[in-house]
Order: C-alpha cells, then structure tokens, then sequence
C-alpha cells in the first residue's frame, strides 16, 4: 500500500563511456521513476535537479520530484516530447527504489553486430531478397527501405545510411551507376 506521504523522482542515467554503439551500451540511456530521492555524489545530499555526478562513465541527473508516480512518468513523456517507450523488464535489479523506466526513442536502437546479424537471417530465411550481382542505387534503396520497415515492425529502428552500409558490407554488393 502506498505511504501518503510517498513522494516520486526522476533520475536520468546516461552512459558517457566508449563503445556506445556496442550491444551493450547503445540502449543504455534511460529516464526512471523513483521512490528514492536522488542524492548527489560528491556529499550524498539529497538534490532534486541538476547533475549528481558520474560514476563507471554513467552521468546521473535528476529531474525533480511528483506527488505521484503518473505525475512523474508524465514529466519524463514531456521531457522527451512523446519519443520514448516504456521499458519496465528489470526495473527492480537497477537501483533500490525503481517502479518505471523510459528509454530515449520510440524504437529500440540497434549495434552493428546485432544489424549485421539481423540482415544475414533476414536473407537466410528469405524474408528480404538482394539483387546477385551487381546493383543499382534504385535496388538498392527499395533493399533497404524494405530492412528498416522489417526492423520498426519488430520495434527497432536504423538510420538508412547504416542499414546501407552494412549491406553492402553483409552481402559484398557492388555498385553499378543509374
């Protein structure tokens, strides 16, 4: 049951390491809801805006505190002006406290690793079909429209110049001018 007096916080926690488009990195970002008031680094005083410090390259932000965890979930949609998704799978396992998360973006990043391995089963299981030989930028283009309809189907998203990219890579395409 709820304390009355229970009041609800919004922390951002954004990797400023390298490798952020590694798997394990890319998707790192998020916005949580919080039962826990924020606490500055350096004094572990409680702060309710403003940067809390940066531990492991995580910089952490906090971003006020709600009367209610709609309220604070609310805030972190207006922060992100609608584009992000609600990712609630481990909440418990991040910090004490935690009762929803908010990922940046309304897909799902993808690594490169990751991409090139989606491209390669989308062609095994013929679910995407590439031109042999040679291709025109028009194939080409029709090729990867097709990949990232296939990836915001499935609640991803890649920019078309890295679906290309790989591609060309993945299949050892060769490029014939229009």
């Amino acid at each position: 049951m709820k304390n009355e007096t229970e009041k609800y916080y919004v922390v951002e926690a954004r990797w400023t390491g390298p490798d952020k488009n590694t798997w394990r990195y890319i998707d790192f970002d998020r916005y949580e809801v919080t039962t826990e008031p924020p606490r500055n680094n350096a004094d572990g005083s409680i702060q309710l805006s403003g940067w809390l410090g940066t531990n492991d390259d995580v910089a952490r932000y906090a971003h006020g505190e709600y009367e209610s965890q709609v309220a604070a979930e609310y805030a972190i949609i207006q922060m992100l002006g609608c584009d992000c998704r609600r990712h609630n799978e481990g909440c418990a396992a991040l910090e004490p406290g935690v009762v929803a998360l908010y990922r940046p973006g309304r897909y799902a990043p993808m690594s490169d690793d990751v991409l090139s391995d989606y491209i390669f089963w989308k062609i095994e299981t013929h679910e995407i079909s590439v031109p042999s030989g040679e291709i025109t930028r028009k194939q080409l283009t029709g090729v990867v429209r097709a990949v990232r309809k296939l990836l915001r189907d499935e609640g991803s998203d890649v920019p078309e110049d890295r679906i290309e990219a790989m591609l060309i890579d993945v299949c050892e395409m060769e490029m014939t001018v229009d």
